[in-house]
């Protein structure tokens, strides 16, 4: 069994690790949040920072006054990928660049769409400041097919992602099994990755990552970031009742 391990966590080893997302968008209301949820069955906080309105330190300076005690992910969604970011793809990198310059937090996710050569130039940056990487993409429109999902966690695994990273829409029943059935060979492939199908008919991918090798779902804690989120409490009750004994 492979398993990553970022920040004392162990990727794809027993549950998936939940992860609660904080979609505050000032100083004080992303402080509020974080003291509202950090006692939530989190194994990890995502700071969206395309819903922030402020610089980069200022929202880092309230997370840490909050003290979540818990590993970091760092994601600036664009609008592209279903985000609040309006932003080119040169402009993309440049901000996830100074995000880097700033620090305190242990994982960054990089949005593959950006292009394969500022991916790398992240990526590279991200690890040699010993930071981990999601590498993501979203769907919000549909889902492609099984073998398309495939390649696309392969290629983001080749170009260095430690956690890949791929969420899509479902249409249909075929499609969430056609996502499950890509995350299964990705995971016997090369190890754990995150995926999901987003919305009501998608939420069985969110809690059944200990079987196909999703290894992080995400869960609402104050607000949910995307279509389907479960309450992180329920999620966290659902994950060890379908736990193997």
């Amino acid at each position: 069994m492979t398993v990553v391990e970022i920040a004392g966590l162990r990727f794809g080893e027993g549950m998936p690790k939940i992860c609660v997302p904080l979609i505050g968008r000032g100083s004080p209301a992303l402080l509020h949040e974080a003291l509202s949820v950090r006692d939530l069955p989190a194994d990890l906080f995502e700071w969206r920072a395309d819903f922030f309105f402020g610089g980069f330190e200022l929202g880092m300076r309230a997370l840490h006054e909050s003290r979540l005690g818990k590993p970091l992910l760092c994601t600036l969604r664009t609008e592209r990928e279903g985000g609040q970011a309006a932003l080119l793809p040169e402009e993309y990198e440049a901000k996830l660049t100074r995000l880097l310059d700033v620090g305190g937090f242990e994982l960054l996710d990089i949005e593959l769409s950006c292009g394969e050569e500022r991916v790398t130039r992240l990526v590279e940056k991200a690890k040699a400041k010993g930071i981990g990487v999601v590498l993501s993409s979203h769907d919000f429109l549909d889902t492609p097919p099984e073998e398309e999902i495939y390649q696309t966690l392969v290629r983001m695994h080749r170009l260095g992602g430690d956690l890949p990273k791929v969420a899509v829409t479902p249409r249909e029943p075929r499609d969430v099994l056609a996502l499950l059935a890509a995350t299964l060979r990705a995971h016997d492939a090369f190890g754990p990755v995150i995926t999901m199908a987003m919305g009501e008919m998608g939420k069985l991918t969110r809690v059944s990552g200990q079987v196909f090798g999703s290894c992080v779902t995400f869960g609402a804690g104050a607000g949910a970031s995307a279509p389907g989120q479960i309450n992180a409490e329920d999620l966290r009750a659902i994950l060890e009742d379908l736990a193997p004994v």
